[in-house]
């Protein structure tokens, strides 16, 4: 799969993309599977909440239902799909509870990770930084049918941050966070206004590795994340008439 981006930028995203995106010729059926079940997502062929098209996946990889549904039970364990009685498997569809509990589990991750990253900068690591922070801000420039594409680079900015604090956990659950977040969540919940806002966001951290503290640096990133969880869940609590808003990010909401 390739994104909307020159062949050298995307030598730099293509280990962040989902499971299975960058290797489609992978031996292991669960990559291969998971690979095309991202491809139609990303490509708007499947919409989150939809049911997944296991003969059209069994014939697209080569293999049998059997492999395939295995595939997709083992994909249900990391949060991307659901399983239906007798019924095959279906996109999950997140709702603003379980984004506001990922947004969360990101701020107390990332706050740590971002220390650690700030304390064992490089150059070449700056470097990386600002070329993601370019790619990313391009893609968010450019039209609103990129904002699920903008959230491939926005997992590839953040968990670079989380390579660099030496951390392998911790990167693994953040990059499966962003992974759920860019195939299971509705695009019509995407709140728009939020692609120049998280540009400006991504900007202020990168300045801050490279000029600022390291408490500037935590400040930012949770700046970030916090914002992006309250536009997110508040979008989805107006939009959809929904209840519940963590209280975090419920807070953040009344403020404004």
């Amino acid at each position: 799969m390739q994104l909307a981006v020159s062949p050298a930028d995307f030598r730099r995203l293509e280990r962040y993309l989902p499971r299975g995106l960058a290797d489609p010729a992978a031996e292991n059926t669960l990559d291969r599977a998971a690979g095309y079940l991202a491809q139609l997502i990303l490509s708007q062929r499947l919409s989150p909440g939809e049911k997944i098209p296991m003969d059209e996946i069994a014939e697209h990889i080569g293999a049998s239902r059997t492999p395939v549904r295995e595939a997709l039970r083992l994909l249900e364990t990391g949060g991307l799909v659901r399983s239906l009685t007798n019924r095959g498997f279906i996109v999950r569809r997140m709702n603003a509870e379980e984004i506001g509990h990922l947004f969360e589990a990101r701020s107390c991750i990332e706050a740590f990770v971002v220390r650690a990253a700030f304390a064992r900068r490089t150059p070449a690591f700056l470097q990386e930084l600002r070329a993601l922070h370019r790619i990313y801000s391009n893609l968010l420039g450019g039209k609103a049918d990129r904002r699920r594409l903008g959230m491939v680079v926005d997992k590839a900015f953040h968990v670079r941050i989380a390579e660099q604090a030496g951390n392998p956990d911790l990167t693994s659950l953040l990059a499966n966070m962003f992974d759920r977040l860019i195939l299971t969540r509705p695009l019509e919940d995407f709140p728009l206004n939020r692609m120049h806002e998280a540009v400006e966001e991504h900007e202020a951290l990168v300045a801050a590795f490279e000029r600022g503290k390291a408490r500037d640096v935590e400040e930012a990133v949770k700046h970030n994340v916090h914002r992006g969880g309250a536009a997110i869940v508040s979008h989805m609590t107006h939009a959809r008439d929904f209840d519940f808003a963590p209280s975090k990010y419920k807070k953040e909401e009344e403020k404004r």
